[in-house]
């Protein structure tokens, strides 16, 4: 069972953990379509959502990364019109995992697409740490097939078990 409350739930479809979302006005610039900046911000979203499908939701404190990189390749604009936000895991590495995205507009067109790499962090000692086995293993289930670790088949229709 998810930690995220129902309303910000995403789901799993075609490898994709995939979450709806409505454009609002103040994602808008003056031309009229989403700012280029916003992404980042609808890649946190996404991001932060499925972290917590993962671990356990309890708040900002309970966010275990810090993003190393993050990039954007913009393909179409976005207005002021429902989208979905992708991701999927990329390569998982000893403390850090590749976050890959796929912005959507409706039916399914691509509107950008991106790739976040966050570090594990332990906040306490100001350092970073290792993946360990279990939260590998969540990982590699979200993943497009790319770790070196575990390869796995490219689609997936539910979350991976997050239970102990």
């Amino acid at each position: 069972m998810s930690s995220v409350p129902e309303p910000f739930r995403g789901s799993w479809r075609d490898g994709w953990y995939v979450l709806p979302y409505q454009v609002v006005f103040r994602d808008i610039d003056a031309y009229g379509h989403v700012n280029n900046a916003v992404f980042f911000t609808y890649f946190e979203w996404v991001r932060t959502l499925l972290w917590f499908e993962l671990t356990e939701f309890g708040g900002a404190t309970d966010i275990g990364f810090i993003v190393a990189h993050a990039e954007c390749d913009y393909r179409r604009p976005i207005h002021l019109e429902p989208i979905d936000l992708c991701i999927r895991v990329g390569e998982v590495r000893n403390s850090s995992f590749e976050t890959l995205y796929e912005i959507r507009k409706a039916g399914g067109e691509v509107a950008a697409t991106g790739k976040v790499v966050v570090v594990l962090y332990d906040w306490e000692r100001d350092a970073k740490r290792p993946i360990d086995d279990e939260l590998r293993r969540k990982l590699t289930a979200c993943g497009d097939g790319s770790s070196s670790r575990a390869p796995r088949s490219s689609s997936l229709s539910a979350p991976p078990d997050s239970s102990g």
